[in-house]
């Protein structure tokens, strides 16, 4: 035993001993006592494998490496590590990505440069920030395909952005054409993304800002309000035109109407007249001089109806009368 000052010291010679009686003591309870050891390890172990997944997840089973299936939500078991390896993946949730600029955690947003300036078909430069949401679709292909899939899809945006911006007039891109744009970059990104199985699902592509750069970006201003001007102007002409041509044709309709029974009002007057006139014919071929007497009495009532008229008394010299519609002098006569 060795000491060291007035206390105990360390026996290293005892506690040595006291060890490998201890070792030969386990070593001495036969190969039973082993195999349940064993056997429990085995146990433990194998229990590690049990797993779970989400109702938003999909489980990826990995053998050394290697895929080897693909599980739904639930319970279920697999060989521990380091046999087989499991990677949950989201395949539900909404993910964002944006081109052009950055948004951090406080909200506070960033421009890209580099992201959002392009050229256009004719030359122009414009900025443009994009918004691509989506979710995974495979999960397989998510994880197995490509290192970074997500990065993956930012360098697809921007690519397809950049294309179809390249096709499309300044003008358009500014105005009127920003839907077809949206339209035509989703369905260009989409065929990259299937071209590389990188197994994400675009649900939404939405052009943020869409601006000339800042030197011009007044003048470009007012001709995009001109534009909308324009537009709105047709749309309005439109929906006057649609409001009146069921009026106009509801008035070609009455039109025609009051023409037809103008029509048939004529006819039928006209051939009242004619029958009259047959009939004073047969009354003159019986009694000339008295028809034509009559005729005569009939037309002097018509025609003195509407002129004046000034009764003279016989015993009464000429007198100057006063025409009460001109008020200039007339003569009467005897």
């Amino acid at each position: 035993m060795v000491r060291g000052g007035n206390g105990p010291s360390f026996d290293g010679g005892k506690f040595f001993d006291s060890f490998s009686e201890l070792f030969r003591s386990v070593l001495g309870r036969g190969f039973s006592f082993w195999l349940v050891i064993i056997a429990v390890i085995a146990i433990i172990w194998l229990a590690t494998g049990i797993y779970s997944v989400k109702p938003r997840e999909q489980g990826v089973i990995r053998l050394f490496g290697s895929f080897q299936e693909q599980t739904g939500p639930g319970l279920h078991w697999r060989f521990p590590d380091p046999i087989t390896s499991l990677e949950r993946v989201d395949t539900e949730s909404i993910r964002t990505a944006t081109i052009g600029y950055r948004i951090n955690e406080i909200g506070t947003v960033t421009q890209v440069p580099q992201e959002s300036l392009m050229l256009t078909a004719d030359n122009s430069i414009v900025e443009a920030q994009m918004v691509v949401q989506y979710k995974v679709g495979d999960a397989r292909d998510f994880t197995f395909n490509v290192a970074n899939p997500e990065k993956v899809l930012f360098t697809t945006a921007e690519v397809s952005l950049r294309s179809i911006v390249g096709r499309t007039n300044l003008v358009e891109v500014l105005t009127t054409g920003r839907s077809k744009v949206e339209q035509d970059t989703r369905l260009f990104l989409e065929n990259l993304l299937e071209k590389y199985q990188v197994g994400i699902l675009v649900t939404d592509v939405k052009l943020q800002t869409v601006d000339p750069p800042e030197e011009v970006k007044d003048a470009f201003q007012e001709v995009t309000r001109a534009l909308e001007d324009e537009t709105r102007l047709e749309n309005e002409a439109k929906a006057y035109e649609a409001s009146q041509i069921p009026v106009a044709k509801g008035q070609v309709q009455v039109t025609i109407r009051e023409a037809a029974a103008y029509y048939q009002q004529e006819v039928e007057r006209s051939t009242g007249e004619a029958l009259r006139f047959l009939a004073l014919l047969e009354e003159y071929r019986t009694a000339p001089e008295i028809t034509i007497e009559r005729l005569y009495i009939e037309a002097m009532e018509s025609i003195l109806q509407k002129t004046d008229k000034t009764i003279i008394d016989t015993n009464v010299e000429v007198l100057p009368l006063l025409d009460i519609d001109t008020g200039t002098p007339r003569l009467g006569t005897q």
